[in-house]
C-alpha cells in the first residue's frame, strides 16, 4: 500500500473554491433554491478558505443561486475575513451583538435575501437562528453532501496532514519506554508535528491547526475514550494503542498503532492477529459502489466468529476531509455507498478488560478499484514489539 499521493501545502487556489461553489449551485438548483446559507465554520472555511470564531457574533456565507455571494459579518471581523478569504464576495456588515433595532444581523440578512426567496439552511444552524432567516426557509445540508468525495487537491492536503500524523507517531515511538509518561509523550508528539507544519507551511492558520499525540497504557487500552492521567507511565508488555490525529492548516489524518515493550503476553497476540485479519477484512472490501454498512458488517462478523462479539466498542471507520469525523460513516446503519476520492478511516477494534484494547487506524483515499492509504507506518507485530531502551 505505497503511499503514491503527492503531499500538497499550498493553500487552495480561486479555481479549486470556484469548483466547489459550483457544486454547492448545481445542488441548490435541484433544491430550486435561490440562497442557500453557510453559518456553520467549517463549511464556510471548505467555500472560503476563511476560519474565525464567532463567539456571540453571527456570520453568514449567502450564496445566491446567480451572481456573487454575500459575506454577513460583524463590522470588527471584516479585516480578518478580507486577509483570509479567497473568493469574490460582497462584504455586507452589521455593527455588534446586541446591536440598536435596524443595526442587526437579522435586518442585514433580510435586507440581503428579501421575503419571498426559497431559502436553504443547514441543520446545525441553532433554533435562534433558524428564526432569524427570512424567506421560505428548508433544511439541508448541501456543503455536507458536497465534502463527502474530495478533490484531488483535498486528497493532497490530506496526504499531507498524514506525513504529519507520521511525524508524530514516529517521535513518540522513540520515547516509547517502561516509566515514559503521558505528558510528556503526548508533549513530545504534539510538538514535532507543530513544528513541522509551521516549517512548511509559513502562512499556516492556527485556528485550523491542531495536533494530538498519545499513548493509552495496557491499563487503559481497553477503554479508548477513558481519559489518561497526565503522570500514567508505560509498563513493559501492553498493549499500548496510540492515538495520533491532527488538523494540518485545515485538513486532517489520523495514525494509530497498538504496540508492544519488550514482550507480548500469550492471550494479547491471538487478538493482535484477529484484529489484524479485521483490519484486512475491511482493505480488501472497499472500493467504489460498495455500502458503508456492508463493509462494517462484514469486518465485524470476522470479530464476532471468533467469540469476541461483546469486546466490539465502535464502528470500522469514519469520514476525513477538514475534520477528523466527518461522513461516510463505515457503520451499520449508515445510508452511504462509498465512491472515488472518499476518505475513511480503517480501524475495526476487540476491547478486552485484563487483558487489553487492539486497534490499528489508517488514513485511507478510495480509488477507482479499491482503496489505498495515505498513512504510512509499520503494522506488523514483529516491528511493533519495541525494544523499551
Amino acid at each position: 500500500m505505497a503511499n503514491i499521493v503527492e503531499p500538497i501545502t499550498a493553500s487552495p487556489s480561486k479555481a479549486e473554491l470556484d469548483l466547489r461553489m459550483d457544486k454547492i449551485r448545481s445542488l441548490m438548483a435541484r433544491e430550486k433554491l435561490d440562497f442557500y446559507v453557510v453559518a456553520h465554520t467549517d463549511n464556510v472555511y471548505y467555500l472560503t478558505n476563511f476560519a474565525y470564531i464567532p463567539f456571540e457574533r453571527p456570520f453568514f456565507l449567502i450564496v445566491s443561486a446567480e451572481g456573487k455571494s454575500g459575506l454577513i459579518v460583524p463590522l470588527l471581523e471584516v479585516s480578518h475575513a478580507q486577509q483570509r478569504i479567497l473568493i469574490d464576495v460582497n462584504y455586507h456588515t452589521y455593527y455588534e451583538y446586541p446591536a440598536p433595532a435596524g443595526k442587526t444581523f437579522a435586518d442585514t440578512l433580510s435586507k440581503v435575501i428579501g421575503r419571498e426567496k426559497k431559502v436553504g439552511i443547514e441543520s446545525s444552524l441553532s433554533i435562534a437562528l433558524q428564526k432569524t432567516i427570512p424567506g421560505k426557509v428548508v433544511v439541508t445540508d448541501l456543503v455536507d453532501e458536497a465534502r463527502l468525495v474530495k478533490t484531488d487537491y483535498e486528497i493532497g492536503r490530506i496526504a499531507y496532514a498524514s506525513s504529519v500524523t507520521e511525524a508524530g507517531l514516529k517521535k513518540v515511538m522513540e520515547l516509547a519506554r517502561p516509566g515514559a509518561q503521558f505528558s510528556s509523550l503526548y508533549s513530545a508528539g504534539s510538538q514535532e508535528m507543530l513544528v513541522k507544519v509551521v516549517m512548511e507551511m509559513p502562512d499556516v492558520n492556527m485556528l485550523m491547526t491542531k495536533f494530538l499525540a498519545a499513548v493509552w497504557p495496557k491499563a487503559l487500552s481497553a477503554r479508548p475514550h477513558s481519559i489518561p492521567g497526565l503522570f500514567d507511565a508505560l509498563e513493559e508488555g501492553g498493549p499500548n494503542v496510540t492515538i495520533v490525529a491532527g488538523q494540518a492548516n485545515g485538513y486532517s489524518a489520523e495514525l494509530e498503532r497498538t504496540f508492544f515493550i519488550k514482550t507480548i503476553p500469550d492471550k494479547a497476540e491471538k487478538l493482535f492477529d484477529l484484529c489484524m485479519a479485521a483490519r484486512q477484512k475491511a482493505f480488501d472490501l472497499i472500493k467504489p459502489g460498495v455500502r458503508a454498512e456492508d463493509v462494517d458488517r462484514q469486518v465485524l462478523q470476522i470479530i464476532k466468529d471468533a467469540g469476541y462479539e461483546k469486546n466490539i466498542l465502535h464502528r470500522t471507520g469514519h469520514g476525513f476531509g477538514i475534520t477528523g469525523h466527518e461522513p461516510p460513516w463505515i457503520a451499520l446503519g449508515s445510508d452511504h455507498v462509498l465512491d472515488k476520492g472518499m476518505m475513511i478511516s480503517i480501524e475495526p477494534g476487540i476491547y478486552v478488560e485484563g487483558v487489553g484494547g487492539f486497534r490499528h487506524s489508517d488514513t485511507v483515499v478510495i480509488t477507482d478499484d479499491g482503496c489505498l492509504s495515505l498513512t504510512q507506518y509499520p503494522d506488523k507485530l514483529e516491528d511493533l514489539i519495541l525494544s523499551g531502551e
